[in-house]
């Protein structure tokens, strides 16, 4: 009966603790349905680049650093899909301060990258409260917060595209 009632405490507190951890990843990012932070950096040909000046259409924002492996594997997808969605627009940020030859030298790499690179200074992990790289978020025309994707998975690539499809039309 005591090993029993055991094994009852220790399954109710693993489930506490899988919706304890659910439930901050579903936080991680800028809150859902709300304006995505500032975000102002240059591209790498050395023009500005400010968010809140880019009256694209839908966005893909994804958050990299050259030394993130699962980086290297889901930049050429979203190159990819950045030709499949027209009507979104594809922005890569670099979240590191980084000389621009080092990124361009590791974009030059890859089998493709998104068009848009940005490469920023300052607190980027404190202001987007991203976990961990890649991160990406999908915002709107007005650039409200639509998901969050943490990390690189196949079913986040589904689930993007699944996303990207309402958007595209």
């Amino acid at each position: 009966m005591r090993a029993k009632l055991g094994l009852m405490v220790l399954s109710a507190v693993a489930l506490l603790s899988l919706h304890s951890v659910l439930a901050v990843a579903a936080q991680l990012g800028p809150a859902v349905g709300k304006v995505s932070p500032k975000l102002i950096g240059r591209t790498l040909d050395g023009k500005l680049y400010r968010l809140a000046a880019d009256k694209a259409g839908p966005k893909v924002i994804n958050f990299f650093w050259v030394e993130c492996q699962p980086c290297k594997k889901e930049m050429p997808e979203l190159a990819e899909m950045e030709k499949t969605y027209k009507k979104v627009k594809f922005i890569s940020v670099h979240t590191q301060e980084e000389p621009v030859q080092i990124v361009q030298q590791f974009i030059n790499k890859l089998a493709g990258a998104p068009s848009t690179i940005v490469l920023t200074s300052g607190s980027l992990k404190e202001t987007f409260e991203y976990a961990g790289l890649p991160h990406t978020m999908v915002l709107d025309q007005n650039n409200i917060v639509l998901a969050n994707f943490v990390g690189y998975t196949t079913e986040n690539m589904q689930q993007l595209k699944k996303l990207l499809d309402g958007l595209n039309k």
